[in-house]
């Protein structure tokens, strides 16, 4: 090394200050671990509860904690389809399954193999099928095709009118989501025998994380050979379970070095290489894993940094001179084959050797997070981040992941309900109650902390259900509310900062408890600070449009430990059909909002909510409180409540975060109603219909004012 170790050791110092100024730290690699493990967790069990026999699992850098906002990076889900029996040997056949045996042909592609298809009643070959992903090879065998999930990702992209995007085997209707379907082997292929016994200095990974990546196993995924004749019939052998397990096992420390790969990968190589070829973060996760197997531990210390970075880029130029780029796990793979030519790695190689020839200069011109700037203007005193120490943009992340998580667990939660539609009030109870206990089931296996939060909110929710399709029966036949419901109400008020409570304030209001609703009101509205963020689960919202769009507040501290971060995030209010009673009767109107085509107008996300009234949790705090002051006789404040919720609607900053503002004006208008304008309620109706002429339940209100029926 050309330079004295004193340069590297304080460049080391103050690169590893930045990246922990931008999200590459202990905790904050930890709150996305959580974040994402409990994605997974409740997505898998929104498939159960559908019917859909698989398993989700969410990988790459954003459940890794290997990214930052400047990385820009996406969401990659695989989908492990657990109906299949995937055997590498007759042994392992299974009754009742779809069972396929792993093939290997000496002119199959490395890291692939052919599934044939084998009998569910007996361990034999399929012989003939008139599947039409299903293809009889050269010698009989009756083949499974890979482009069955494919196909259909695409037909039902084009049903529902959504983009699609196919790269590989993802497919997606966001650039920002990668899904690839896959099939779990039941034992490890025979190419990733030898990586478990190779010789290796011992110290990473251990024997003991060798034996936990043992139990991982490996997927299929649909994706032949870039050269291959039969690519259509290939599939590729994928051990991201065990990659995650490495990763989750590593040092922040190594992390940092792998996030610097991949910012030199994107903001630096791939801009000089132009359109001749791509080094993908992948590349650059197998040279940190070869590094992390030869450095000593020693090596990775926060004032060496620099030169784990270096020794990565060394080892990425050494494949990029030989023209042989290995994979870490599966043997006989060249990760470059198909990648580059011969011309574009000699150009890559050039690149390479300057970065490190210049001694990672070049990282001080990196404009993507302020990293350039953090670097030159920061300290480089070391400092240990714990909780009560938070900058900015880690504050602003651990918000934007409990809103992602939020809205996740919510849309799931939506897509269950939809089931409860044609049911009675009973049969919605024992719905969610086995609801209840599939979620319990499967929570246990989440880390304790995820596990008790997930399955406290979650539990909240069918609790705030429950207790108002229980209250509006009771209204709706002039019964007595017995004490159970109210504590059930009482049970459920932290789902967040707001639905659970407006709720049991609505419920209070259509029951004339108006005093007890004004109360729970001016709670809610206490709580609902500037810093609370709206979440809508209704497909109406983006929670990666947060991230970049919307900046969350920042002040104060985010607990680690709140994943769901459920006092800071307001819930669309929603009225399932059987909980209509406990709802003004404005919002009744919203469940038969379609008129005539406008059902057909609907994609699959509207047809879910669509018969349900679902209203933004601020404007609906207004109307409420204008309908209890206005009840109580407090007519100054029902104006002052009335000008809030008009605010709402003519407001910039407000209306930005209704993501239901049709609704919104609807409340507006019967205010308007109530208050003696008709004329501005009609013009008003007439504006939202103009808006949104479809599936708008102002259509109703013109015309009951056209006909002078009140509401």
């Amino acid at each position: 090394m050309e330079n004295p170790p004193d340069f590297y050791r304080i460049m080391s110092l103050r690169l590893s200050r930045a990246l922990s100024d931008i999200g590459v730290n202990r905790w904050m690699v930890r709150r996305r671990r959580g974040t994402f493990l409990m994605i997974e967790a409740s997505e898998t069990i929104d498939d159960k509860l559908q019917g859909h026999d698989g398993t989700r699992f969410i990988f790459g850098s954003q459940s890794e904690g290997t990214t930052t906002p400047g990385l820009n990076s996406d969401i990659d889900t695989l989908f492990c389809l657990n109906d299949f029996n995937i055997m590498s040997s007759w042994s392992e056949w299974e009754a009742g399954r779809r069972n396929m045996l792993m093939v290997k042909e000496e002119t199959c592609s490395p890291q692939h193999y052919l599934l044939q298809r084998i009998r569910h009643d007996s361990p034999e070959p399929v012989i003939h099928s008139r599947h039409v992903f299903h293809v009889v090879d050269i010698k009989g065998r009756l083949l499974y095709a890979n482009t069955e999930f494919g196909n259909l990702a695409k037909k039902q992209a084009i049903e529902n009118n959504w983009h699609y995007y196919s790269s590989g085997p993802s497919h997606s209707s966001s650039k920002m989501y990668d899904l690839v379907y896959a099939l779990l082997c039941r034992s490890l292929p025979l190419e990733c025998h030898g990586w478990f016994e190779r010789p290796r200095p011992g110290h990473w990974p251990t024997p003991e994380l060798l034996r936990d990546v043992k139990e991982c196993g490996c997927f299929l995924v649909p994706d032949g050979y870039f050269d291959s004749r039969v690519k259509y019939v290939e599939w590729r052998i994928s051990p991201s379970l065990i990659e995650r397990t490495l990763m989750f096992s590593m040092k922040t420390l190594q992390l940092k070095c792998y996030v610097v790969l991949k910012i030199l990968k994107s903001h630096v190589i791939n801009p000089f290489l132009y359109n001749e070829g791509k080094l993908t973060s992948f590349h650059c996760k197998t040279a940190l894993l070869f590094a992390a197997e030869r450095l000593p531990s020693g090596m990775w210390t926060e004032h060496r940094l620099m030169e784990c970075i270096v020794y990565c880029l060394k080892l990425l130029l050494g494949w990029t001179n030989t023209g042989m780029c290995p994979h870490y796990i599966v043997a006989g793979v060249n990760l470059f084959h198909g990648k580059f030519t011969n011309r574009q790695l000699a150009k890559l190689s050039k690149i390479l050797s300057n970065i490190i020839d210049t001694h990672l200069a070049i990282l001080a011109c990196i404009q993507a997070d302020d990293l350039g700037y953090r670097m030159l203007s920061t300290n480089i005193r070391t400092v240990r981040y714990s909780k009560g120490l938070h900058i900015s943009i880690n504050n602003s992340l651990c918000r934007w992941l409990s809103l992602y998580a939020f809205h996740n667990h919510q849309c799931d939660l939506t897509y269950t309900l939809r089931k409860t539609t044609d049911l009675t009030s009973e049969q919605i109870c024992r719905f969610l109650v086995m609801y209840f206990d599939t979620m319990h089931e499967h929570a246990q296996e989440l880390p304790m902390y995820l596990s008790n939060i997930f399955f406290i909110n979650i539990s909240k929710q069918i609790l705030s259900i429950m207790a108002s399709a229980g209250a509006s029966f009771c209204i709706q036949n002039g019964c007595v509310v017995p004490r159970n419901i109210l504590s059930l109400f009482e049970s459920s008020l932290d789902t967040d900062v707001a639905s659970s409570r407006l709720k049991l304030a609505s419920f209070l209001v259509c029951y004339n408890e108006l005093e007890r609703a004004a109360d729970v009101l001016n709670d809610v509205e206490r709580r609902y600070d500037d810093s609370v963020q709206a979440v809508c689960a209704c497909g109406r919202m983006d929670p990666l449009d947060t991230e970049h769009n919307k900046p969350l507040c920042t002040s104060g501290v985010v607990d680690i430990d709140d994943v769901l971060l459920t006092n800071k995030t307001a819930l669309c209010v929603r009225y399932l059909r059987k909980e209509v009673f406990c709802a003004p009767p404005i919002l009744h109107y919203e469940m038969v909002r379609g008129k005539g085509e406008d059902i057909n107008h609907r994609n699959i996300r509207e047809c879910v909510w669509m018969n349900w009234a679902v209203v933004d949790a601020l404007p609906y705090l207004y109307y409420l409180q204008y309908l209890t002051f206005r009840g109580l006789g407090q007519q100054g404040r029902q104006l002052q409540v009335f000008n809030n919720l008009l605010n709402c609607f003519l407001d910039d900053n407000l209306r930005s975060h209704i993501y239901h503002p049709e609704t919104c004006a609807n409340l507006i208008g019967h205010c308007l109603e109530m208050g003696g304008k008709p004329e501005l309620a009609l013009q008003l109706y007439r504006i939202s219909v103009g808006r949104l002429p479809r599936n708008n339940a102002a259509h109703w209100h013109i015309y009951r004012l056209i006909h002078g029926i009140e509401i």
